[in-house]
Formats: structure tokens, sequence, C-alpha cells
């Protein structure tokens, strides 16, 4: 199993908000790209990766969506309004969802009422979790370790205070190069690396 998280921190928790950010200064279509890029190839469907997509953009506490390629997870096309629509059932669906509540949507969808220390903090317990960084060790320099988790951020930074703790705990940083990409071009770099280690 490879695991993306992509931490949307202008990600709305409100259905009807979504859509509104496509195209416009909070950028959600850097995470419908991700998960396309993620999941798709030319001729099928990975069923050995999972995302979190976390949507800290909320007025109580944050939202984390899971896509789940091995748990029967279904997007409807190859383009945004599939993912946007997926999305949006998530977040419809889940309407009064408690603080630390996971609500099963459908097959390979789920949505959990935490945000990214909590669902990083979870996931370092017992899977390797590297961290996206120009400055980290090159990705082609090591041996990554089985179940690989990798972290990104959409189009803001991710905030450093909140990575200094984490990185105590266990977690690392690597890198794809000294370019600055987009998180979907990096998944695809990423999924392509493991292909070729197959």
């Amino acid at each position: 199993m490879r695991t993306f998280i992509i931490r949307a921190r202008k990600g709305p928790t409100r259905f009807e908000r979504l859509r509104s950010n496509i195209g416009a200064k909070d950028h959600f279509e850097v995470v419908a790209h991700s998960v396309i890029n993620a999941f798709f190839t030319s001729n099928g469907f990975r069923e050995d990766v999972e995302m979190y997509i976390i949507l800290e953009s909320s007025e109580d506490f944050p939202r984390t969506i899971k896509l789940s390629g091995n748990e029967g997870l279904s997007i409807a096309g190859f383009h945004e309004e599939a993912v946007l629509e997926l999305v949006e059932k998530a977040l419809k669906e889940s309407q009064g969802l408690q603080k630390d509540e996971t609500k099963i949507i459908a097959k390979g969808l789920q949505i959990t009422g935490f945000g990214f220390e909590k669902c990083v903090r979870q996931l370092l317990e017992t899977r390797p979790v590297y961290l996206l960084d120009r400055k980290g060790t090159d990705i082609r320099a090591i041996n990554l370790d089985d179940d690989p988790v990798f972290i990104l951020s959409d189009h803001l930074a991710m905030p450093k205070n909140s990575i200094k703790g984490l990185q105590r705990h266990g977690l690392k940083t690597i890198s794809l190069g000294k370019k600055m990409l987009f998180a979907s071009q990096c998944i695809v770099l990423i999924n392509h690396e493991l292909d070729r280690a197959v």
C-alpha cells in the first residue's frame, strides 16, 4: 500500500463552498488533480493506493476524507468534476459529524472529524511517513520502507511549527529535486519511483 496525505489548508468543510474554490485563490483544483494522479493510470485504476484529504478551512474542526483503492473506491471519471462530486458527497452526507467521529460514506470513502497532526501521528505509529521537502534526502538516494506514507501540501507551504513536532515522532523528509512542483506532479513522480522498484 502507498498512501498520500494532502493538506488542504484552505479546503472548506462545508460542501456548498467547495466549487467556488476551483480556479479561485483557494485552488481546490490542486486537490482534485492530486486525486486523479494518485489513482488513475492510462489503462486502469490503482487499488494499492489510498489518500487522505485534510480540509482545514472550518468553523469548528478539520475534516479528513479517506479514499481507499483497495476498499472498492469508485471515482466516476478522470476529471475534476468526478472528484468534486466525491468530496461533496462525503461532506454533505456527514453533516453533524462530531469531533473524532468516523463515518463510512461508501465503499472506499470515509470521513473523520480530525485534522493533520492527529492523522499523521496515528500513521506514524505503524508506518514510515515521509514529508516532501526540497531540502530533504533525494528519493533515489534512500531505500523507501514498505507501506510508505507521503505528505504533501496544496498551494500553501507546510507550517514549520507543525512539522518539527512530527519529526520527533519519526517523520522523515525526502526530495524530488530542487524545483518546486505541484502536489499532483509529485504524486506522479512518487508513483513512478515505486512502480520502477517493483
